[in-house]
């Protein structure tokens, strides 16, 4: 009975893991999907760490657990262990850093060497704030997005609705769909929308890298920049938080 028990906790354990080159905004992300607020964090990623959201789907409980990877070069061997398992991936960009970008093919290969299981893909293409110094479009993003198979979102830690917890949610539900698909050979087309997060919902973090926190805030439904006074405002607040050396 323990037994299994024990594996039905397992099969409803997702691991997400978060990847992209150094100083794009991954803990920063990261930390505003666990608090709901953005935070200046100055040192680089060392270590995976993770958060835990827990979702319901259809009267079932899952646990998310995201894994925040390093992005330096001298830590790739660290973080290759950590994709091992992983069921959904979230490729993150800079819109500034056009390397970040370019990166991209890197990252996903790095996770097909190492997972050969098919996962569900999902890009960030973050700070969002910056986009008057946006050297990668939305169009070259979401173009890269289609041909790899994954979902493309405009991602900022700093702007409100503009976290990752909208992409977590869409790639949370296609990969049950998609689970359920291959185990049964159909779907049931409401089990696409009835999500929602388990009341009294408490973020588990294990490692120093980031907060555990607060119940998930109710998303935006509009993804749109709302108006270039509010940008320019952010933009000037991020302006002075953001540094060039600095892994968010």
């Amino acid at each position: 009975m323990d037994n299994n028990h024990d594996q039905e906790n397992k099969q409803n354990s997702i691991k997400l893991i978060i990847v992209g080159s150094v100083s794009v905004g991954k803990t920063s992300l990261l930390t505003r999907y666990a608090t709901g607020k953005f935070q200046n964090i100055t040192k680089s990623t060392s270590n995976a760490s993770y958060i835990t959201k827990k979702k319901i789907l259809n009267n079932k409980s899952y646990d998310i657990n995201l894994w925040d990877t390093a992005g330096q070069e001298k830590y790739r061997s660290l973080t290759k262990i950590f994709i091992k398992e992983a069921k959904i991936a979230i490729l993150v960009y800079a819109i500034d850093n056009k390397n970040s970008f370019d990166d991209l093919n890197m990252w996903l290969n790095t996770i097909k060497e190492i997972n050969s299981d098919k996962l569900i893909l999902g890009i960030a293409a973050n700070k969002a704030d910056l986009y008057k110094k946006a050297v990668v479009t939305d169009e070259e993003g979401k173009a890269y997005a289609k041909e790899i198979g994954a979902e493309w979102r405009s991602t900022s830690s700093l702007l409100d609705d503009f976290g990752i917890d909208d992409l977590v949610d869409v790639l949370f539900k296609k990969y049950i769909t998609e689970k359920s698909l291959r185990k049964t050979g159909s779907f049931n087309a409401q089990d696409t929308i009835v999500l929602k997060n388990k009341p009294n919902d408490e973020n588990e973090k294990n490692n120093a890298g980031c907060c555990g926190g607060r119940k998930e805030k109710k998303k935006s439904k509009n993804k749109n920049i709302k108006s270039d006074e509010v940008l320019e405002k952010k933009e000037k607040e991020s302006n002075e938080k953001y540094n060039e050396d600095e892994d968010f």
